[in-house]
């Protein structure tokens, strides 16, 4: 092999790590640096081709022979090309420079240090204190590299010449944790070194240091408050109050308000630190023991209302504090408790009168002293009767009747009463009640009640006079009128029922609503001047006694009958000797009519006629001045009823709906000559014809329900089919 072929591979500055940092590696390591050039071991390389072999850098011959391995340590010469873990760091090498033979160049490679005694880790490991380390003794070394490890983790790394010594501060997150320190000796910062390990040490918690007064301050009472004193110290502090052996639960402050329940209890505090890294620490105040409290403001309690019986008294208990007490009430009469009074409201009553009253206010609270406070006394007087409802006398101040009294006045009263005719006391009307008798009619009466109570002061009260009248007759049935209903026919008064029964009656016919002069008894004769009338009688009943009463009965309707008007032919003037309206002749086989305006004989004085035969109708206006009748009998009034017929038998003029029914008729025309008309009206004009029709032979008429009139002549007879 030759000389150019063994080249040491060229270990650049600072690639020596803490994974081959171990004993072994570092002696293999020096025994390869000291090793002659002629035993260096070859280098596996890659396969290259290349036109020329590389030029190579001589290796000095050093011709001492090389010094024997330690004992353990392999030779040099035996030793194979040393392959650098897989972790650590590649190691370059410099391309192969072919030199002349006849030059070779000599490198120097310094000696590793050798350790001569291990680092020692100095100080008390424990939180917030310092571990320091001078890194041991070295033979050739110029340079330590310090690497603090924690629970396997390296945490600090620092290089400082030898000699010079490293420190780690403990924080609290080393505490119970193992602290390791390796060093790596070496010539300078540059080159490679040798490790070796210190003894490792556990960090343990600190203590803390306190200095605190474990006074209570604040007056044990309940309702006040109990502060500790402060503590400044690191880490966390916590507080729990004790009641004896019993923790206060949510009592977890530096103060504390005293309860009921405290009463008689040893109180006291225990405090905790604790912060990390540290151990933690309890401290104890003194004990307190807790003690009622007594109200800061207790005033004396005032009485309102009005000092007399019947009225109520309302305690004033004033504003109590701290509040939250339960007050509690108790009346006095004079000193002596009044049983059952105990709300804040008392009615004084009759015992009462003239007696000191007064009122206990009691306070209560637990954990506090009961405390009792009392008002000024006062004197009540006499009450007043009140009247809860107006003083009336009731029932109906006549012969016959019993009155009464309608009252209300403060509960308990005891009431007399005095009834009085004309202002002078009635022997004996000492009673809540009087029946009037036949001697009080036109008297005047009242009553006067005198009102009084134990305790209060008595009144009187008087109603208003009142005159007494007659007694009353009180109508059961109503009078009504009987009999015909016609000219000449009597009627009679039945006179009704009535409570008590009457002992006479007194009448009065009326003719729509007037009074009838001299109709003055039971019955009366209907007479021409009633016709179409409404007829009603009143009735006087009448009683010793007794106010007469009168009632009067429904009325009659009397129907309208004819009356003659006209009884001959002639020219009569209308307005004195014929008023204007519907009349019906008495009929004629030839009657002539006509309604005139004037009487001058002449055409033009016609307002309307005509000739008719049979009974017939005619409507005399108010603006005709006269009417002329010849042929056709008596003009009589019109009646408001008729016959109502469903055949015509005769000739002549008939009202719709009241001589005959409305309706299709039949009949048949036997005669020489039939004529029919329906009308509107009876005035004799023409736009009064509705229909007409001069049939022959087999008749069919209808007559409708709105046409007032229907005149027929020569035609038979007619039948509503």
């Amino acid at each position: 092999m030759s000389l150019h072929e063994n080249v040491h591979p060229r270990t650049r500055p600072g690639l020596l790590t803490r994974s081959i940092a171990t004993a072994g590696s570092i002696a293999l390591l020096a025994g390869l640096l000291m090793a002659p050039a002629a035993q260096a071991l070859p280098m596996e390389t890659g396969t290259v081709t290349e036109p020329a072999p590389a030029p190579v850098e001589p290796v000095p011959v050093d011709p001492a022979p090389a010094d024997p391995a330690p004992a353990g340590e392999p030779s040099a010469e035996a030793t194979p090309t040393e392959t650098a873990p897989a972790d650590a760091a590649p190691v370059e090498t410099a391309p192969a420079e072919v030199l002349p033979a006849e030059v070779v160049p000599t490198e120097v490679t310094p000696a590793a240090p050798e350790n001569i005694s291990l680092p020692v880790i100095e100080g008390d490991p424990v939180v917030d204190g310092n571990l320091t380390s001078t890194g041991g003794q070295w033979s050739g070394a110029g340079w330590i590299q310090y690497t603090w490890i924690i629970d396997g983790v390296p945490v600090q790394t620092a290089g400082h010449v030898v000699g010079e010594a490293d420190v780690l501060k403990i924080i609290p997150a080393m505490a119970g944790k193992s602290v390791q320190l390796t060093v790596t000796a070496s010539s300078d910062a540059q080159a490679a070194g040798t490790e070796a390990s210190a003894v490792a040490v556990s960090v343990r918690p600190a203590a803390f240091t306190v200095a605190w007064s474990n006074a209570v301050t604040g007056r044990p009472a309940v309702g006040q408050e109990l502060r500790l004193n402060p503590l400044t110290t690191q880490g966390t502090v916590t507080y729990q109050w004790f009641r004896g052996a019993v923790a206060i639960t949510s009592a977890t402050a530096p103060r504390y308000t005293v309860t009921p329940g405290d009463v008689g209890q040893k109180l006291w505090a225990k405090v905790t630190l604790s912060a990390p890294g540290y151990l933690s620490k309890q401290l104890s105040s003194v004990q307190v023991v807790g003690v009622t409290a007594t109200f800061v403001a207790a005033p004396v309690p005032t009485i309102g209302g009005t000092a007399r019986v019947g009225q109520v008294q309302t305690a004033n208990a004033g504003a109590w504090a701290p509040g939250g007490a339960a007050l509690s009430y108790q009346w006095y009469r004079g000193t002596t408790a009044i049983a059952g009074a105990v709300g804040y409201r008392y009615t004084a009553t009759a015992a009462d009168y003239g007696k000191a009253l007064k009122v206990r206010v009691r306070a209560t609270k637990a954990g506090f002293v009961t405390l009792d406070r009392y008002s000024t006394a006062r004197t009540i007087g006499a009450g007043t009767i009140v009247a809860t409802k107006s003083l009336l006398v009731t029932g109906v101040h006549r012969y016959g009747q019993t009155l009464r009294i309608s009252q209300g006045w403060t509960p308990g009263v005891t009431l007399k009463y005095q009834w009085y005719r004309n202002g002078v006391a009635i022997r004996g009307g000492t009673a809540s009640s009087l029946y009037l008798n036949p001697g009080f009619i036109g008297s005047r009466v009242n009553v006067k009640v005198t009102v009084s109570k134990a305790g209060y002061a008595s009144r009187a009260a008087s109603t208003k006079l009142v005159t007494v009248g007659k007694a009353v007759i009180t109508p059961r049935t109503a009078p009504k009128v009987t009999g015909g209903q016609w000219l000449g026919a009597t009627l009679t008064a039945n006179p009704g029922t009535y409570s008590p029964a009457p002992s006479a009656y007194g009448y009065q016919w009326y003719r729509n609503g007037v009074a009838i002069s001299g109709a003055r008894y039971k019955t009366y004769r209907i007479a021409a001047a009633d016709n179409g009338k409404s007829l009603s009688v009143r009735v006087w009943a009448s009683k010793t006694h007794y106010d007469t009463r009168a009632a009067g009965s429904p009325a009659v309707k009397l129907p309208t009958w004819a009356v003659t008007v006209l009884r001959g032919d002639g020219t009569y003037r209308v307005g004195t000797q014929i008023k204007p309206g519907l009349y019906k002749s008495t009929g004629g086989s030839f009657c002539y009519w006509a309604r005139l305006r004037g009487f001058s004989g002449n055409v033009s004085d016609i307002n309307a006629n005509d000739i008719v035969s049979g009974v017939t109708y005619v409507q005399i206006l108010p603006g005709d001045v006269g009417f002329e009748s010849d042929g056709c009998g008596a003009w009589t009034t019109v009646p408001s009823t008729g016959a109502r017929a469903t055949s015509i038998t005769r000739d002549g003029t008939y009202r719709v709906g009241i001589d005959i029914l409305p309706g299709t008729y039949y009949g048949f025309a036997s005669g020489d000559f039939c004529y029919w008309e329906t009308l509107s009206g009876f005035t004799g004009t023409f736009n009064e014809i509705y229909d007409n029709d001069i049939p022959s032979g087999w008749i069919v008429v209808t007559i409708p329900s709105w046409a007032r009139g229907f005149s027929v002549h020569g035609c038979g007879t007619l039948t509503r089919g």
